[in-house]
């Protein structure tokens, strides 16, 4: 039974997919295109970008129900959706990064993350190995300290009280393959990085359709290709800032 992620409604997890497919998909694509790429040196930094540009979109000031927040931490910057209804933190990550963390010693894993599964500490993955102890140690205590501290600056931008003592932590991974996402799993993890809880929220989302082309019936019962209202606005976004690079030519030549 998922008492967390049970917890997050169905339009959250459609918008969140939404939003990462989309810019790992269609979005990226028009990106290469526009910019007439030759090389992708920069591509992983890129499709960050172009999620969180989704997400904040998504998750505007007119939704009561989730807020978000950005937060620069060393090069990196983090942007965090609060849902109130939930009471849980989300942040993002690739699956790859999530295991390759797995894989490092506690002191040498991201501060950041370390704080937000802090906010799990109560709770305990079901297969778990064993410990030598469980008691917690002055160094740990005051480690921990730190780790709010931490969590503080990350929350700071939210525009609405964020109280510790309410919140848990739901980690989304994704992956993408061929220009496409490929996985999109969410998990409520324990201190240690295990599992306490996991949905596959690629499989739970409808597809997206905002690209696609739809028929329309015409006189004669034939139909016509149309485009989705998405796809036509990203075409006039494009034709204005095509049009104001010409401006900026021709201004450059006079």
């Amino acid at each position: 039974m998922d008492i967390f992620l049970g917890k997050i409604s169905q339009d959250i997890k459609q918008k969140i997919y939404e939003c990462i497919f989309q810019a790992l998909c269609e979005d990226r694509q028009e990106a290469d295109a526009y910019m007439g790429l030759k090389t992708h040196v920069s591509g992983p930094f890129l499709n960050w970008d172009l999620i969180y540009r989704n997400l904040i979109n998504a998750f505007g000031d007119d939704n009561v129900s989730v807020k978000w927040s950005t937060t620069v931490r060393g090069m990196w910057t983090v942007l965090l959706l609060y849902d109130v209804e939930s009471g849980l933190l989300i942040s993002f990550m690739r699956d790859t990064r999530l295991e390759a963390i797995k894989h490092l010693k506690a002191e040498k894993q991201p501060q950041y993350i370390r704080s937000l599964i802090a906010l799990n500490d109560e709770l305990q993955a079901t297969n778990k190995q064993l410990t030598l102890s469980n008691d917690v140690t002055s160094s740990e205590s005051q480690n921990r300290t730190e780790l709010m501290k931490v969590l503080d600056n990350l929350c700071s931008g939210f525009d609405c009280p964020i109280e510790h003592h309410e919140l848990h932590h739901a980690l989304v991974c994704f992956s993408s393959k061929y220009g496409t996402l490929s996985s999109l799993q969410a998990y409520i993890l324990d201190c240690d990085l295990d599992i306490v809880e996991q949905q596959n929220w690629l499989d739970m989302a409808k597809p997206v359709m905002s690209n696609e082309i739809e028929t329309a019936e015409q006189e004669h019962n034939k139909s016509t290709i149309t485009l989705k209202s998405k796809a036509t606005d990203r075409l006039k976004e494009k034709g204005l800032v095509a049009l104001k690079e010409k401006e900026k030519e021709k201004e450059k030549q006079a």
